[in-house]
């Protein structure tokens, strides 16, 4: 039998793993079965078990590749050194993806992944540490704005990247929810809450 090449491999995995979002985020992942992803993918059930022992290795999987398309979105901070900037960069991504077909199942998936954190210990690190990322990030850009005098040495930049935070996952929640949700609204906000944070003149 013919070697397969690697890339092969990943494609073939990819595959599964959108395969697996597309079920996960229409039916659930309590509803969903492997039967469905191989009906959804147009592969084998052999190439399927290849890749995953079963649908709790798939979650887990998801999790992972969740956490690769939020690190390519924090990493979109635009051309400038002003963190402030950099900030307004993030969240015009994050805003503007889940507009986007794929973002919104993306969410959709991640919602269920925070629920399913509640029972399965691996998800949850998954899910804490998807959560850690971009506040650790926020805590370092307020620093550096706190640093450059651009951002008031008064605040704290733990809790208000950990606000930052949440009023996303508030937007997201109603925008599953069928709630529509202006970008350009939400980023008004934002900028009104970044302007509570700047340094007095």
């Amino acid at each position: 039998m013919p070697k397969v090449k690697p890339e092969t491999l990943a494609i073939r995995r990819e595959e599964i793993l959108r395969a697996a979002e597309i079920c996960f985020a229409r039916q659930g992942f309590h509803q969903t079965t492997i039967q469905d992803v191989i009906k959804q993918s147009g592969l084998s059930a052999g190439c399927i078990y290849g890749h995953f022992t079963g649908k709790e290795e798939l979650i887990q999987a998801i999790g992972e590749s969740r956490h690769e398309r939020d690190s390519a979105l924090l990493a979109v901070k635009g051309s400038t050194d002003d963190p402030l900037q950099s900030l307004r960069a993030i969240a015009r991504g994050f805003l503007g993806d889940l507009q986007k077909e794929d973002g919104l199942r993306a969410r959709r998936v991640a919602l269920q992944l925070w629920a399913e954190a509640l029972r399965d210990d691996v998800v949850r690190d998954q899910v804490v540490g998807g959560i850690r990322q971009p506040i650790a990030l926020t805590i370092d850009l307020l620093r550096r704005g706190q640093k450059s005098g651009a951002i008031d040495r008064s605040v704290q930049p733990r809790g208000a990247a950990r606000a930052m935070v949440a009023m996303f996952q508030g937007i997201v929640l109603q925008r599953l929810w069928g709630e529509t949700v202006s970008t350009s609204e939400a980023m008004q906000a934002f900028d009104i809450f970044l302007a509570g944070l700047a340094a007095r003149r």
